[in-house]
């Protein structure tokens, strides 16, 4: 018995060939999104953690700006003082301080003081070369306003450091409307406390001699009108979030979606 042979041809398993240009091929492989700052900081999250949140360049648009750099500002401002800048201490409680009948006025803070120096021309300044001194607490009276006014400068400083180091997130994060919420209430209660330490000229030191603001309250007011400013810009105006870009097809759709940093309601 003869066996036939099959006549079915056997399959090309060979692949056609690439007929694809190398310019396309290099298209392909570029990303469909025409935002490269959206890309730089998706590409710069997946450096720091490819599992993390995702990263947007500006989310919220350019309005996050303004009460960003406002913030700041005011926060740089109290970096600026140097504890013993706040007032210009006259009377005789300089005598006190100094056992020198002859200083005419001090340099005093909320922890320390700075003496001045006869100049040549036989005038008194404030050398800043000078070290702070800490008061002698048997001589000056810390009175219960003088420690108030410590207390609210230093939860000032608490809570616009929170805020400060918050909002800037913002660059890069998608923020909810509740954690926008609490950035801005914390600026406005930073500016409350910062205020208060104000208390600090109706102390038994200030109320017996003559004391005027000096560096360090005038840096005090321009903290708290930008952080006040800054409060009231987040909290009267929530900018909507951009979309990430469109994600490629041979990419996950879902690995692209940006994480919300989200706070507890406080309404």
């Amino acid at each position: 018995r003869q066996v036939s042979k099959s006549t079915h041809p056997t399959p090309n398993t060979q692949h056609p060939p690439n007929t694809q240009s190398p310019k396309q091929e290099s298209d392909s492989k570029t990303p469909t999104s025409n935002n490269r700052g959206d890309q730089g900081c998706l590409q710069l999250g997946r450096m720091v953690n490819p599992y993390s949140m995702k990263w947007l360049c500006l989310p919220h648009g350019f309005y996050t700006f303004l009460p960003t750099l406002l913030a700041t500002l005011g926060w740089f401002a109290t970096l600026t003082e140097d504890g013993c800048n706040y007032a210009i201490l006259e009377g005789a409680m300089v005598t006190e301080i100094t056992t020198n009948p002859d200083l005419p006025f001090l340099e005093v803070g909320l922890n320390r003081y700075r003496e001045a120096s006869l100049k040549d021309d036989d005038t008194w300044e404030i050398d800043y070369n000078q070290l702070c001194k800490y008061y002698n607490e048997d001589i000056v009276n810390i009175d219960g306003v003088w420690k108030f006014s410590k207390m609210m400068s230093f939860l000032a400083l608490v809570f616009a450091g929170a805020a400060v180091l918050l909002i800037w997130f913002s660059m890069c994060f998608i923020f909810s409307p509740n954690t926008c919420k609490w950035v801005g209430w914390e600026l406005l209660t930073a500016t409350v406390f910062k205020s208060l330490s104000y208390s600090w000229l109706a102390t038994s030191m200030c109320r017996n001699n003559s004391c005027s603001i000096s560096y360090g309250a005038k840096a005090d007011i321009v903290a708290c009108v930008t952080w006040f400013i800054a409060g009231v810009l987040v909290l009267l105006r929530y900018p909507s979030p951009k979309q990430p870009a469109n994600p490629s097809p041979n990419t996950n759709a879902t690995s692209s979606e940006p994480s919300t940093v989200e706070m507890p309601n406080i309404t």
